[in-house]
């Protein structure tokens, strides 16, 4: 049981409620790989949480948390299979789903999930049409709902300045409202850690979907690398830009990450899918099923396994292995 901050030790059962609930967010954390293993949870992992939990707890009000992600696919086909949702957003939203039953059993109130897509916010660094990220989106939501998944809700910057049509100018206005200067981020990626670790993910990231692009054929890989590390800092500045505005936007909330975080951390990473890649995720991968449940793969590295393509209404959804095709 984690121990609550003494500050906030007022109220005996708001506070055995809270500690339920940061275990149930806990146990599904992502860690960054530099992180030492520790079975139990301090107080200081647990103080950033506890008062957002413990204010909602005692106002009988539902625990809130916003997750930036579900951005688009990966434009790279070596990766995914389409530009729309398949099994990989299916399993991630269910698992969102289950965490806000979970909690529930232990707060009458219980929890929602605002999905924050921060696909538009970096659509043209990344090389993804913005049509394929309003498809996404729409689908997206189309399949939540079909689902009936009642816990989740959805955000975007097309929210935001609703008054603008021109996706490009949306982006602007974030960045000259809520941006930081190139210079600071490669500063802080040089001094920090953390933004370190996330720059060196996001680069891998970058120079993988690159290699998958034609846009990119016939570069040579050191040329394709030094694109990816200029990509990964405007991916990191537009999405640092789009965390200030959720946090102006929704102050009152747990602030989830589909990214590995540190222990002590105003964000908790937690894992939607398993992968033996700490950094993966539905949309920059296919899901394979397999003798012992499902992982995140590459689409290639599924295709070179020889696993077969299941469709589901049509659509590509997610690779068998042959071991289990059929069962």
């Amino acid at each position: 049981m984690i121990t609550p901050p003494a500050v906030l030790c007022s109220c005996a059962t708001a506070d055995k409620t809270a500690s339920k609930i940061l275990m149930e967010l806990f146990r599904r954390r992502r860690l960054l790989p530099s992180e030492p293993f520790s079975d139990k949870e301090s107080e200081a992992e647990a103080a950033p949480h506890y008062p957002v939990i413990t204010r909602a707890i005692n106002e009988g009000r539902p625990i809130t948390l916003i997750l930036p992600a579900f951005p688009a696919k990966s434009p790279s086909r070596r990766k995914t299979l389409s530009h729309l949702p398949d099994h990989g957003e299916e399993l991630a939203l269910m698992a969102i789903n289950a965490l806000c039953e979970d909690i529930r059993t232990h707060h009458e109130a219980g929890a929602k999930v605002i999905i924050c897509s921060d696909g538009r916010v970096f659509a043209d660094v990344v090389h993804i049409p913005d049509q394929d990220v309003t498809a996404y989106n729409a689908s997206l939501r189309q399949l939540a709902a079909e689902m009936k998944l009642t816990h989740i809700e959805f955000f975007g910057l097309d929210d935001v300045y609703s008054t603008i049509t021109d996706y490009a100018t949306l982006r602007e206005e974030l960045m000259v409202e809520y941006g930081e200067t190139l210079a600071t981020l490669q500063d802080r990626c040089r001094a920090e850690n953390h933004a370190a670790e996330m720059y060196k993910g996001i680069t891998r990231f970058m120079f993988e979907d690159f290699c998958g692009l034609d846009k990119f054929c016939g570069l040579s890989k050191s040329h394709i690398q030094r694109l990816a590390r200029l990509a990964a800092y405007r991916v990191i500045q537009r999405s640092n830009a789009w965390s200030k505005l959720l946090a102006d936007r929704f102050p009152e909330t747990i602030r989830l990450s589909i990214h590995p975080q540190a222990r002590v951390s105003e964000k908790i990473g937690i894992a939607l899918v398993d992968a033996t890649n700490a950094w993966a995720t539905p949309w920059h991968s296919v899901v394979l099923k397999h003798r012992n449940g499902v992982s995140l793969v590459h689409r290639e590295t599924a295709e070179r396994m020889g696993a077969a393509l299941i469709f589901k209404n049509g659509r590509p959804s997610h690779f068998q292995s042959l071991e289990t095709y059929g069962n």
